[in-house]
């Protein structure tokens, strides 16, 4: 993986696929047990027209570990990624991801809005963590504390796709040890850090009223957070956003539906000025 040094010193980290002379899209994987190795299936059909860019944000893979939760704002990921693409010398891009990376895609639409050419949220939410979610990371937290990463990730798991899906995830012990692999490079310290801004962070929903480029807004109908309901909020925030709800689809689903997903996202892609030069 490539890597370039930014602000305060921070390495960021990076995968890249399809045609350089292309549009970028900067594509950004999920929060706390995840890094860009999760993302890359998503923009398979679009490497022929597109220069894929998927980092790994401060905190994931192997960018840069902090031990205090305010290294972990959305700002100073931003900020991080936004001096990333000038070393790249990218004026513009199209932000998307999925969960934390949706919800950053939407910030930088917010706060940097002249670098962002469009943007592409799944499952993103702008919001304050609800009180059932911080009741749920409250009592996870002792397993962070006590070193059982493994313990904590197959809650996670299970928690956004369900039992059937840690299964069959274990049934594959190479894959889950791939998927674990980027936890044990945290310290207690750092992932704690990491969890624990997530699990405090303000609702700045409203915010998403400034965005003006393209906007699709993608969530699953069984989500529980951000729920179908908060994913149509989003859009209905945003002027001119394109809403689409996947039927039966969790937190990820882009994983459970990739054709439907990828269907979409072509879709968008495709309109004037999104993701053609």
């Amino acid at each position: 993986m490539p890597i370039c040094t930014v602000a305060e010193g921070v390495p960021v980290y990076w995968r890249e696929a399809g045609r350089p002379d292309a549009p970028a899209v900067v594509w950004i994987h999920g929060g706390s047990v995840e890094d860009s190795s999760y993302v890359t299936e998503d923009l398979a059909p679009f490497l022929g027209a597109l220069r894929c860019l998927y980092p790994d944000v401060r905190g994931h893979g192997r960018s840069a570990k902090f031990e205090r939760p305010e290294a972990y704002t959305y700002a100073r990921k931003c900020g991080d990624l936004l001096a990333w693409l000038d070393h790249l010398g990218l004026e513009q891009a199209i932000w998307g991801g999925v969960s934390m990376g949706g919800a950053l895609a939407l910030w930088a639409a917010v706060h940097a809005p002249r670098r962002v050419r469009g943007v592409i949220s799944i499952s993103g939410p702008p919001f304050a963590p609800r009180a059932q979610e911080r009741e749920y990371y409250a009592a996870h937290r002792p397993l962070i504390e006590r070193g059982d990463f493994a313990g904590y990730f197959d809650a996670n798991v299970r928690r956004r796709m369900g039992d059937a899906a840690l299964a069959r995830l274990k049934a594959r012990p190479q894959r889950y040890d791939e998927l674990t692999a980027p936890l044990r490079q945290h310290s207690v310290a750092s992932l704690l850090a990491l969890l624990d801004e997530t699990y405090s962070r303000d609702d700045w929903s409203e915010r998403c009223r400034e965005i003006r480029c393209p906007t699709l807004v993608l969530g699953g109908s069984e989500d529980r957070w951000p729920t179908r309901e908060m994913t149509e909020r989003v859009a209905a925030l945003i002027p001119g956003a394109q809403l689409h709800i996947v039927e039966g689809g969790p937190h990820f689903p882009n994983r459970t539906h990739r054709e439907e997903v990828q269907r979409v996202i072509g879709e968008f892609l495709a309109r004037p000025g999104v993701g053609t030069p």
